[in-house]
């Protein structure tokens, strides 16, 4: 067993914590700390609230009230939406505490009498109309880097880069526009250059680290360190423990780093073990330290925290630094100053959605290896997709047909052994793959090996249909569904723990996944087991609140307006290229007779490589009104039916001319939103009998009558008008017949 500390970057308590930090820092540290616990590990994951950053003066002064008074509410908000999305921490505390104070101090005397500290006098910026120095966030002016106008003195917002107060162009005061002006202060500084050998000699072995942190961290090695301020004049924050210095307080950033050290020290006083953090800081062969953060934060968790331990001389610097890239809004950082981005905040979130559902949708965007952006609309979307539609439906049919043809147990599979199969194979390499993957912090890598086991999954259930089988037959697919199903449960408690805790109930296990049960994936279920109620995973969303206007109360019992009418045309795909901030989806364009091709984004990657795709006739919703996705903005959607597996295009008829529209088309339908093409589902569906002028379509479930008589047996795609609709109506282009797709999918597969 392996010990395995986890330092979480410390948000600022000066706003609510948002979706770009949670999926960047918050997220991957839980993913990888519940899979360490599985994995059997004893994993400390800490964080909590810096309530000394200058971020947290700004809004105190904002708002008329004290520094202690704003930290200690949003403190409180965060740790509770950080609780309920499920951020399992050992411990969140914040840096106002005396146990941090006394730990700073410690640390500052070590360097101190080390002789990595020297007093010198500084230039430090100086507002005249306020007659103070001026914090770093108090001073604005122009990036030297990129040219932005509103850089801060500690760092540009537009391009990440760290910076000090000296280097901005017209430096002014925030609170007042006055020209800042640069007046003598003695500070206390680490002196970088010294450090620099002993910080080389660690980086040696550091090729694990990502390429951006690497990079990062090499550019400042590059151009050279050089001593740094450590104190600021202030009277909020951690004091000076010499005499002397009573207006002056430590830096935000030596302060805020060794709240990895002091909420340690914190935990083991908290448990009753004064010495037990010395047990995960101890440099040792089984001992690891990863710390999770977003980019603009590498410099000080690749280069000032570890010179700071290696100055220390007796603790342990980082293994390892995943620093992630930023999730976006409309190419932009989320801000928690700006008013438009209240939407993107945890609360908001947290109210709206269930917890699983925004972990979901953070770690399908994970900004892993690049900028993701952002899009509510896809938030809904893709749950819908792939946690209801996907996973959640295949556990429902797998267990709902287990209880009624097993008597509400696990089926005994037929003699030879249930591991045997294929499909058991199948899992013990993916499990392989997917821990190897989690081992060297991929996490994103390792939830799509996950999901496309998912996939995987429900394309071998529909092939392999149970329900039509013989009892022996049907037991073997059945147990090893229940098998995988377990596996995936486990798989996913690091990402979606309390749905693969809902799974393991409807499996009937009295827990859910817990520590060391990460390698039962390979173990299986046992015969007779009874199985728990069987309960829809994933429940559709309801629209947005505030989507869309709230009708009046003259209004309220009105018949809603009549939904705008599908306008699918007849395509053919131009070009297809990878979508440069995705790793899913391609760019197309599709040509529809009407001169320049359409963009349309499509998350195709994995079903179609593309060459198959260029010159393809496609189904195209032309009316979908356009949507920006990771900065590129679609005009249409490709239709296609979802196999479990991968998605498969429809299939227009093959002599219709692109801009062929289906019948009533007239070309000028009004704009349809993703939600109103929820509310009239396409379907898979094969014609069964034939009455008169009219034709049943077999839809799985059940049939619904067409207008028309077709031949028998021939796949069509059919419109309902409501998800429980009695009638629908065929995708057919008059006078070149009905759309397909060509792949005999099992009647009842959903079209989007």
């Amino acid at each position: 067993m392996a010990r395995v500390f986890i330092g979480v970057a410390w948000p600022y308590a000066n706003s609510h914590i948002h979706i770009g930090g949670f999926a960047g820092v918050y997220l991957p540290a839980d993913i990888f700390a519940r899979f360490r616990r599985l994995a059997g590990d004893e994993v400390l994951m800490v964080s909590g609230s810096d309530a000394h950053g200058t971020p947290i003066l700004v809004a105190a002064e904002e708002q008329g009230a004290t520094p202690l008074d704003v930290f200690r509410r949003y403190h409180e908000e965060n740790q509770a939406v950080l609780e309920k999305l499920g951020i399992s921490f050992d411990l969140f505390t914040h840096t106002h505490t005396p146990v941090h104070e006394r730990t700073v101090q410690e640390l500052f005397l070590a360097l101190l009498e080390n002789g990595y500290i020297a007093r010198r006098v500084d230039e430090n910026p100086y507002c005249p109309q306020h007659h103070r120095f001026l914090p770093d966030r108090y001073v604005l002016g122009t990036c030297p880097h990129c040219g932005s106008p509103t850089a801060r003195g500690d760092e540009c917002d537009r391009c990440g880069r760290v910076l000090e107060p000296r280097q901005l162009g017209d430096p002014k005061c925030r609170l007042c526009g006055h020209a800042a002006e640069f007046r003598p202060s003695e500070h206390f500084f680490l002196l970088l250059d010294k450090l620099a050998p002993s910080l080389e000699r660690y980086l040696a072995d550091k090729g694990y680290w990502r390429d951006n942190v690497v990079g990062v961290t090499r550019n400042f090695l590059d151009v050279g360190l050089h001593p740094t301020p450590i104190t600021r004049d202030l009277d909020w924050g951690v004091p000076i423990p010499l005499e002397g210095y009573r207006s002056k307080r430590f830096y935000v950033w030596f302060d805020a780093v060794i709240g990895y050290l002091s909420a340690s020290r914190e935990w083991a006083i908290r448990t009753g073990h004064p010495e037990a953090w010395q047990r995960f800081w101890e440099p040792s062969e089984s001992v690891r330290s990863y710390y999770f953060l977003g980019k603009d934060n590498i410099f000080f968790h690749t280069v000032l925290w570890p010179s700071i331990l290696l100055g220390q001389g007796r603790l342990a610097p980082p293994y390892d630094v995943p620093a992630n890239e930023w999730m976006q809004i409309g190419g932009r950082k989320i801000s928690k100053s700006r008013p438009d981005d209240v939407g993107a905040f945890l609360p908001a979130l947290a109210a709206k959605y269930p917890a699983d559902v925004i972990r979901f949708y953070a770690a399908l965007l994970a900004p892993e290896n690049h900028d993701t952006e952002y899009d509510p609309d896809e938030l809904r979307q893709q749950a819908d997709e792939v946690l209801a539609n996907q996973y959640g439906n295949l556990v429902q049919r797998v267990l709902v047909l287990a209880r009624e043809r097993s008597g509400g147990r696990v089926p005994a599979p037929p003699e030879g052994g249930p591991g045997d199969r294929e499909g058991i194979a199948r899992l013990r390499t993916a499990h392989a793959a997917i821990t190897g993957d989690l081992e060297k912090v991929h996490l994103k890598e390792a939830f799509d090996r996950i999901l496309t086991e998912v996939r995987e999954g429900n394309r071998w259930f529909h092939e392999a249909k149970p329900w039509q089988s013989s009892d022996p037959d049907r037991n073997a697919v059945l147990y090893e569904a229940i098998w995988r199903l377990k596996a995936y449960a486990i798989w996913l408690a690091p990402f979606l723990p309390v749905s693969s805790a809902e799974v393991f109930r409807m499996l009937g296990y009295p827990h859910p996944p817990s520590p060391g049960d990460w390698d039962a994936v390979l173990a299986p279920v046992p015969v007779g087991q009874p199985l728990g109620e069987v309960r829809p995973l994933f429940p559709r969303l309801e629209p947005l609140a505030g989507a869309r206007p709230a009708p009046g109360p003259a209004a309220s019992t009105a018949a809603p307006p009549p939904l705008p009418p599908l306008d699918i045309r007849v395509g053919v795909i131009a070009t297809a290229e990878p979508h440069p901030s995705a790793d899913r989806l391609y760019v197309l364009k599709v040509d529809l007779g009407e001169g320049a091709p359409r963009t349309v984004v499509a998350g195709l990657r994995s079903s179609y490589a593309a060459e198959e795709l260029r010159g393809r006739k496609v189904a195209l919703l032309a009316n979908l009104e356009p949507r920006n996705i990771r900065k590129i903005t679609s005009k249409g959607m490709v239709l296609a039916a979802d196999s479990g597996e991968r998605a498969i295009l429809l299939r227009p008829p093959p002599d219709a001319p692109a801009g062929t529209g289906l019948a009533g088309s007239s070309g000028d339908a009004g704009p349809l939103s993703y939600e109103q093409f929820e509310r009239r589902p396409l379907f898979v569906g094969r014609v069964a009998e034939v009455v008169g002028d009219r034709s049943r379509i077999d839809l799985g479930t059940r049939a619904v009558e067409v207008p028309g008589a077709w031949p028998i047996d021939r796949e069509v795609v059919v419109r309902l008008d409501g998800v429980d609709a009695p009638t629908g109506e065929l995708l057919a282009f008059p006078g070149f017949g009905p759309v397909d797709t060509g792949r005999d999918l099992p009647p009842g597969t959903k079209v989007r």
